[in-house]
């Protein structure tokens, strides 16, 4: 990064987790026609097909585990932030993406969901929340990392077996294990903290 995200002493430390590639598995065949002339599988009315994505087991356990952890922590938060085209089906993706949610993690709340109806990065350049350096986004995708790291806020990639490595980025792996991704994240919370308490 060309220039340090600033800290703000009194902002919680939050993290974002994508869901599309993250907390669920990337299923490509959702996404494009089987036919030319064809429509999507994902912009047909009524296919639900958010409430039936493949769960990445290792990043829901561990989701599940630090979104309890720190659940009554003022200073530390956990949300799912996920993106939705605008059209037909807007409606039913929000509902289905946050069914699907609250069924995967325990004691999942609605204030931690968050579904914006246009790419993250434009959601970030339109403003729709001022980020700092403690809103860390762990996304697979470099676009909205890039954008959010631009933005102000940390970027923070999940390796999935259809990505790869970028070198400006902090990551983590989801063929680590459990417990290694749980102490990776719950490091840039003591560094994050330590950051703010010398700020």
């Amino acid at each position: 990064m060309e220039q340090q995200n600033i800290l703000q002493p009194l902002s919680p430390i939050t993290f974002y987790f994508d869901m599309d590639g993250v907390m669920a598995e990337y299923d490509q065949s959702l996404y494009v026609a089987s036919h030319e002339g064809e429509t999507p599988p994902f912009l047909i009315p009524k296919s639900h097909i958010f409430l039936h994505l493949k769960a990445n087991g290792t990043i829901m356990a561990v989701f599940n585990y630090l979104y309890n952890k720190y659940r009554y922590d003022p200073t530390v938060n956990f949300k799912v932030l996920t993106s939705i085209p605008v059209g037909l089906c807007q409606a039913e993706h929000t509902i289905d993406k946050f069914t699907w949610s609250k069924g995967m993690v325990e004691n999942f709340d609605i204030d931690d969901f968050y579904c914006v109806s246009v790419p993250k990065h434009h959601a970030v350049s339109e403003s729709l929340w001022t980020l700092t350096a403690n809103d860390i986004l762990l996304d697979d995708y470099n676009l909205n990392l890039d954008n959010w790291d631009k933005h102000g806020g940390t970027a923070l990639k999940c390796i999935n077996h259809i990505n790869s490595i970028n070198p400006k980025y902090d990551y983590i792996d989801i063929d680590w294990s459990i417990g290694d991704i749980v102490i990776k994240i719950e490091d840039i919370i003591k560094q994050r903290k330590e950051l703010m308490m010398s700020a």
